[in-house]
C-alpha cells in the first residue's frame, strides 16, 4: 500500500505541474492535438484553461489521497482512493472536452 500512496503523490505532483503550465503559463501545446483543434475552430483557449485548472484540482486531490493512504494503510481505502482519483480525472477531462467542442 505504500507503493500506491507514493504513486498517488507523484501523480498529484505531475498533474499540478502540468496544470500550472497549461492554465497559468499558456503552454497549450501540452494538451494533445489542441493546436490543430484550435486552428480548426473546434476548441478555444477557455477549454485549455479549464483543462489546466481541472488538472490542478485532481492533482491536489491525488496528493491528499496519497497522504491519507500513507497515513491510514487500509487496503480497501487504498484501492477506493486510487479508483476515485483515476476515474474522476478521466471523467472530468472527457466531459470538459465533450462540452467544449464547438459544432460547425
Amino acid at each position: 500500500m505504500i507503493f500506491v500512496g507514493i504513486l498517488l503523490l507523484l501523480i498529484g505532483l505531475v498533474f499540478c505541474g502540468l496544470g500550472y503550465l497549461i492554465a497559468f503559463r499558456g503552454k497549450y501545446a501540452l494538451i494533445n492535438h489542441f493546436i490543430e483543434d484550435r486552428n480548426n475552430g473546434k476548441l478555444d483557449a477557455a477549454y485549455a484553461r479549464r483543462t489546466g485548472l481541472l488538472e490542478i484540482l485532481w492533482g491536489l486531490i491525488s496528493i491528499l489521497s496519497g497522504i491519507l493512504v500513507l497515513a491510514v494503510r487500509n487496503p480497501i481505502f487504498t484501492w477506493i482512493a486510487l479508483a476515485i482519483v483515476v476515474i474522476g480525472t478521466a471523467i472530468s477531462l472527457i466531459l470538459n472536452t465533450l462540452f467544449s467542442i464547438k459544432k460547425k
